[in-house]
């Protein structure tokens, strides 16, 4: 038996990010846990005052991080307010206040002492967030349990009133033995998010370091196998022409490499996943599959398995298969995690690909004629009369491709009114005016887009009265068919001028690079190439730290985080290479 979850439905399982209000008076302190919940993928706001909070508290804060030791407004008392303005999310009290009997009655769910990490946010935020769906009664059991452990933390001579513990603990102990099945549950539940999401950590820390393919599909297998719940994992190339599958990894308990034949419920099963983007969980892993697969010693008996689509937007890479260990039953906030490892897996590769692009001596160049006014870019250019020439790309993410591009010889007015009004544009800003302005579009549908989405560079893009000219640049080993025929199949009116092997010849700029790129990560080479496409390195500035962050969907702080990385590294690089 299967279940079908699409990698990208929001029907199927609610894949926004939620969102945290963190408020300090330390601003370097919330900015420091601002920048650590948006590396987690979590949507973040600051407040630096207990009246700043309550200002931009609204329905749509998932979790309050709330500073007790704050000036006029204290934290307790925004606490309070925040109660009494009728929110019900979860809130965590963050202080270096030592716990006292006063906090016995105060309506948080945690509390977290500082000095705090990065790891101690992150779970706490994670914990709290899955408690959102427990009942009232067991919402306040935890809660409870967490002011208890708070006040255990001190020796009870050192307690106001050691009586209110002995109280609290006797409370503990009656709502535990009203709910004990429940709360039983709900225990293991939170067990098992803990446990999902240190993996998932782990495997973050993978993808960034990892150099090839091949280390990103045995890290993210080896991480799972050595946890409790999962007894085996594999990863299947798909080919999406023939529709077949073969493996390319496999990982069990033992660490021990299998030869599988992926054959009869589990082949057919991958191939619907990957052609369909839907994970799929097979509640009852066939016997004689398992026992093909990874002989008798596997213990098919109550194993169920997820299959997971690994995929960069349009281009997949084939799929990730993981089975349980008996009696283990996937739980939603499992496979809302499994939905984003299949994507930050098809993430990583393509960045690792785009990395060996970057560094090969020999690449593949493709040219392509686009006249397919279907193209936004085609469209504005014959619409406006002028020339747009892509400028740089900023980033890539679920809204589209944001991207910088320069008019000339045309009214920058005219662009700005007729792109908004493109069902093909999602966003657009001016962002110079002149003889030659630059624009900040965000596309759902272009040449360029579908290129990147299938793992193509684009060097060059040009269009003059709505013919076009755009070079792309691919690995050498590339699917040039492939690449081909979606851009073909998205714009009927594009053809290929020509193909042709380029090899790179100036050594000392390609070790510069490949120095480079061995140093920056891609979140650090993203921010630099979007600031500087958007002219934030210009005086005056064409773009702020706002709005560059904007482009990229991430805080001013945690852009900045990234440009002084990188300009560093960039620095360094520099420095070494002209030494």
């Amino acid at each position: 038996m299967a279940t079908e979850l699409s990698a990208d439905s929001e029907s199927d399982l609610d894949s926004s990010p939620p969102t945290v209000l963190v408020v300090d008076d330390d601003e370097d302190l919330a900015d420091t846990c601002r920048y650590w919940l948006e590396d987690d993928d979590y949507r973040v706001r600051t407040a630096y005052s207990g009246e700043e909070a309550l200002e931009v508290i609204d329905a749509d804060v998932d979790l309050v991080l709330l500073d007790r030791r704050m000036p006029r407004l204290s934290g307790d008392e925004t606490l309070d307010k925040i109660r009494e303005a009728g929110f019900d999310c979860p809130i965590a009290m963050m202080t270096a206040v030592a716990p006292d009997t006063d906090i016995v009655d105060m309506p948080f769910d945690d509390y977290l002492v500082k000095p705090v990490s990065k790891a101690d946010i992150l779970d706490a935020a994670d914990e709290l967030l899955a408690r959102s769906d427990f009942s009232e009664e067991v919402r306040e059991y935890f809660a409870l349990e967490a002011t208890e452990q708070a006040l255990s933390t001190r020796d009870r001579e050192e307690l106001r009133d050691a009586g209110a513990l002995v109280d609290l603990r006797e409370e503990l102990s009656q709502a535990y033995d009203d709910h004990e099945s429940e709360i039983q549950q709900r225990e293991l539940q939170l067990e098992r998010l803990t446990h999902v999401n240190s993996v998932m950590r782990n495997i973050d820390r993978v993808l960034v370091e990892a150099s090839t393919r091949e280390t990103i599909e045995r890290e993210v297998c080896d991480s799972l196998v050595e946890t409790d719940s999962y007894q085996a994992a594999w990863v299947a190339e798909y080919n999406s022409h023939s529709r077949g599958v073969r493996t390319r990894l496999t990982a069990n308990t033992g660490n021990e490499d299998v030869d599988i034949d992926p054959g009869g419920q589990v082949e057919e099963r991958v191939s619907d996943a990957v052609s369909n983007q839907q994970v799929q969980v097979l509640t009852q892993v066939d016997a004689d599959h398992a026992a093909a697969v990874f002989g008798a010693d596997f213990d098919a008996d109550g194993t169920s398995a997820v299959i997971v689509p690994l995929s960069y937007r349009e281009k997949a890479y084939g799929a990730l298969i993981v089975y349980t260990v008996p009696g283990h039953t996937f739980s939603d906030h499992e496979l809302e995690v499994f939905v984003d490892l299949g994507q930050k897996i098809g993430n990583g590769i393509n960045s690792v690909e785009q990395r060996k692009l970057l560094l090969a001596d020999t690449i593949a160049e493709l040219e392509f004629r686009h006249t397919d006014t279907e193209d936004p870019f085609i469209a504005l250019s014959k619409e406006t009369g002028g020339t747009i020439t892509l400028r740089g790309v900023a980033s890539t993410d679920e809204s589209g491709l944001t991207c910088f591009v320069e008019l000339t010889g045309g009214p920058a007015d005219e662009l700005l009114e007729l792109a908004a009004g493109l069902d093909t544009v999602e966003n657009v800003r001016l962002v110079t005016e002149g003889e030659e302005s630059l624009f900040e579009l965000t596309v759902t549908k272009a040449a360029i887009e579908t290129l990147s989405s299938v793992g193509a560079t684009v060097k060059t893009f040009r269009v003059e009265s709505g013919e076009g000219r755009l070079v792309a640049e691919v690995a050498p080993d590339a699917d040039l068919k492939a690449i081909v025929s979606a851009v073909q199949s998205t714009f009927g009116r594009v053809d290929v001028l020509s193909k042709r092997e380029v090899e790179r010849s100036v050594q000392s700029t390609e070790s510069f690079r490949q120095g480079l790129g061995d140093r920056l990560t891609d979140r650090q080479r993203t921010a630099l190439e979007t600031a500087f496409s958007a002219g934030y390195y210009e005086w005056p500035r064409d773009s702020t730290a706002e709005e560059v962050a904007e482009a990229m969907n991430i805080s001013a702080p945690t852009l900045h985080e990234h440009l002084r990385a990188g300009e560093r590294k960039l620095l360094e690089a520099f420095i070494e290479e002209t030494e």
